[in-house]
């Protein structure tokens, strides 16, 4: 075994990850900027247009819509979860040094709740590939407070990776199909 293979190995340990620039820094927090700008300018208009009284019983009236629907909560609390398995998994990627030898991370696509787990896209830049995320998908589920990451490859696409971040410690087996006639794609996760 040739001490070739660990150089790029040993350079991405040593090397700092990078930060991101503001406007990225923006983005990264965009729903909690949301929450702390926006809302409030929507309560005062609401009391400009309603007035006060009328404007408490309409919040009591969508809170309590929220509280006892349970497709919305159950929509509520998915995408709350995604938000913040969006936060934790950059700060896993660093933590893990999941990144490329001058210390770029993967790019976060898009993140949706599905039937109580988190489905993750991620743009690997070069130098990150399939396997570093596989490898470390330990250390991922840790930092994600979930109990297994499912890391499948794009089959056309070498640089677009999906993780499903599993809640729940019992799961079915993804591969296996509910009849003979389903055809379920072969998942690239061990």
């Amino acid at each position: 075994m040739t001490h070739d293979n660990h150089v790029p190995e040993l350079a991405r340990q040593l090397a700092p990850v990078k930060r991101p620039n503001p406007l990225l820094r923006l983005y990264h927090w965009r729903y909690e900027i949301f929450a702390v700008t926006l809302l409030p300018y929507a309560v005062i208009s609401l009391v400009r247009w309603l007035g006060p009284i009328w404007s408490v019983v309409a919040l009591v009236v969508a809170f309590n819509w929220i509280f006892y629907w349970r497709a919305a909560r159950r929509h509520l609390r998915g995408r709350l979860r995604a938000i913040v398995v969006q936060h934790r998994l950059r700060s896993a990627f660093a933590g893990a040094r999941i990144c490329t030898v001058d210390g770029r991370r993967p790019a976060i696509l898009w993140t949706r709740p599905v039937d109580g787990d988190v489905v993750v896209s991620l743009f690997c830049p070069a130098g990150i590939g399939f396997e570093q995320i596989h490898s470390r998908r330990d250390l991922l589920a840790d930092a994600c407070f979930a109990a297994e990451i499912y890391v499948d490859r794009h089959p056309k696409y070498g640089a677009l990776v999906t993780l499903t971040i599993c809640t729940s410690a019992f799961r079915r087996e993804p591969s296996r199909a509910a009849s003979p006639g389903e055809v379920v794609p072969l998942r690239a996760h061990s």
